[in-house]
């Protein structure tokens, strides 16, 4: 747990460098879950002046801290209190058109909507990313992706802060893969910004597009339901015929559709998914996710990785 003289001398200097924050904040508020313990301390960063003097700040005072976006694919701990958590806010909430085809998109945009709003001003490729929550810079850290595409696939540059400097990296620059960037890998970044270059299309079709891909996620997903997504990775395997296999199908083949654990399901609409029944903890979803994967490798021989991540220590 963070020392009280810690975070009321982090406060005194947040309060001298103008970087706005927020105290004892519940983080299920912040997560799709609706899971999450109090945060001692949330700072919300703007601009790219104020992460550098938050980044100085706490590095004076020797106090550990989090990036949390926009809590679509995390389960954060029912104890964050050993951290500060770092949020981007102000400028970082917006994109903008440099250029016919050149978007230069904030990393705490909310995707749904911003990819949403891309689509519909006629630039084609991206209608898949406005099916899935969460913030642009989450997306960027797992390279999002379903339905046949990848953020990174459209990406040609990203903005982030290493070691107090900001770098600008192409995709081919880094290293990447599926659900998987060296930033998921190493946490030693945080993303500010992406450049996307877009090609034009028929707006119709655009917009055929984007209803299809809203109606399959919509009928093959827990819908209103309090989770984090798809709770594993698909493993990178075929059956006998050829097919991909599906993290659900396995999960289904050993009988755990509809469990229940305290507050916690792993859904009968799709068992890929953990659902919060209303008073789930995050002990409640992690019991549940390492009996899939007790019960699936014992079974079937294939480890599951999860693709939600832990935010805190669980357990």
């Amino acid at each position: 747990m963070l020392k009280e003289i810690q975070i009321q001398e982090a406060i005194q200097n947040l309060q001298a460098s103008k970087v706005p924050f927020r105290e004892n904040l519940s983080l299920a508020s912040l997560s799709s879950f609706k899971i999450g313990g109090i945060a001692p301390l949330v700072v919300e960063p703007g601009e790219d002046e104020q992460i550098y003097s938050c980044l100085l700040i706490l590095q004076k005072l020797d106090l550990p801290f989090k990036i949390l976006g926009g809590g679509s694919n995390l389960l954060i701990s029912d104890h964050p209190d050993d951290f500060v958590v770092l949020r981007l806010g102000g400028s970082y909430k917006s994109y903008e058109m440099m250029e016919p085809g050149i978007f230069r998109i904030g990393a705490a945009t909310n995707t749904t909507p911003t990819f949403r709003q891309i689509s519909q001003k006629g630039y084609k490729g991206v209608e898949f990313l406005s099916t899935i929550p969460g913030w642009t810079g989450g997306a960027v850290m797992q390279n999002a992706g379903c339905y046949g595409g990848e953020l990174l696939d459209f990406t040609s540059k990203i903005e982030f802060i290493r070691n107090g400097e900001i770098h600008s990296k192409k995709p081919s620059e880094i290293e990447y893969g599926y659900r998987f960037t060296e930033f998921l890998q190493k946490k030693d970044s945080i993303i500010l910004r992406v450049e996307m270059k877009l090609d034009e299309g028929n707006l119709e079709e655009i917009e055929e597009s984007l209803k299809d891909k809203r109606d399959k996620r919509n009928s093959s997903q827990p819908e209103n339901k309090k989770s984090a997504g798809s709770m594993f990775k698909n493993p990178r395997l075929n059956d006998e015929h050829g097919r991909p296999i599906k993290a659900w199908e396995l999960i289904d083949r050993v009988g755990l559709r509809g469990t229940i654990k305290g507050g916690a399901q792993i859904s009968p609409e799709h068992c890929n998914f953990i659902v919060n029944l209303g008073s789930a903890t995050a002990l409640d979803v992690h019991y549940l996710a390492s009996l899939v994967q007790e019960k699936v490798h014992k079974e079937t021989g294939i480890l599951l990785n999860r693709e939600v991540e832990y935010f805190g220590s669980i357990p």
